[in-house]
């Protein structure tokens, strides 16, 4: 990780660089599997991105609910 990015995140609450760390190990994890796989990579692509949304979902869940 770069120094720019860790400086980025000291500013951000735990939760949500938690939930980063998760999304982009799950996130690179299932690129590598599906590729290893075979799958044409422009479908791996758009499987990776509807589950990011769905991590884009839960960040903004989580930053509503943690105001509240």
């Amino acid at each position: 990780m770069s120094a720019k990015v860790r400086a980025r995140r000291t500013a951000q609450p735990r939760w949500a660089v938690a939930l980063a760390d998760k999304a982009q190990h799950r996130l690179c994890r299932r690129y590598a599997r599906l590729v290893a796989r075979g799958k044409p990579t422009t479908k791996v692509i758009g499987a990776i991105a509807r589950e990011l949304v769905g991590f884009l979902w839960a960040t903004l869940y989580l930053r509503e609910h943690a105001a509240a």
